[in-house]
């Protein structure tokens, strides 16, 4: 399974790629037949890539839900240049969270917009989900204007974190 865009194509890891995602970038670059990547990711964001893989890996049942990584790879570029994950499975009203990350030289070009919203609109087509949530700090205003322009809404606030719901409540 993948998901398209118009400007990018969208594709969750199973678990053998998960495992070559878990030993390094180039690797699912080489398997995807990707162009790799020309600038190196940032400790952090390899790091989450790398746990968000060893995590699918640990949890084999449901790969889609519990924190199996999908790439976003720009077309025009054949490069992964961003993913996203779920954060877990389902919750008891039928929410799952989403997280995701940019590679820095594509940010501010609206691909993050266009890969959350196609992923959210997936998601809540599947039987056991009405809604995508995100949660982001309040000091991030690039994750707000995704958020915005996925159609979320903010629905709580805490001391340094706002909430947010696709479809709107």
């Amino acid at each position: 399974m993948e998901l398209e865009t118009t400007r990018l194509r969208i594709i969750p890891l199973n678990m053998e790629q998960s495992k070559l995602l878990a030993d390094g970038v180039a690797k699912i670059e080489r398997q995807l037949g990707l162009t790799p990547i020309e600038e190196p990711l940032d400790e952090k964001t390899l790091w989450v890539m790398q746990y968000v893989a060893n995590k699918a890996i640990e949890y084999p049942s449901d790969t889609l839900w519990f924190t199996a990584l999908w790439l976003i790879v720009l077309k025009s570029e054949n490069r992964m240049i961003a993913s996203l994950s779920f954060k877990g499975e389902p919750n008891d009203k039928k929410e799952v969270e989403i997280g995701y990350g940019t590679n820095e030289g594509y940010r501010n070009k609206a691909y993050m917009s266009e890969a959350v919203q196609a992923v959210s609109e997936w998601a809540v087509r599947q039987e056991n989900i009405d809604a995508i949530i995100a949660e982001t700090y309040k000091d991030n205003e690039a994750s707000h204007k995704v958020l915005l322009k996925c159609r979320m809404e903010k629905y709580l606030e805490t001391d340094t974190s706002f909430w947010w719901r696709y479809p709107p409540l």
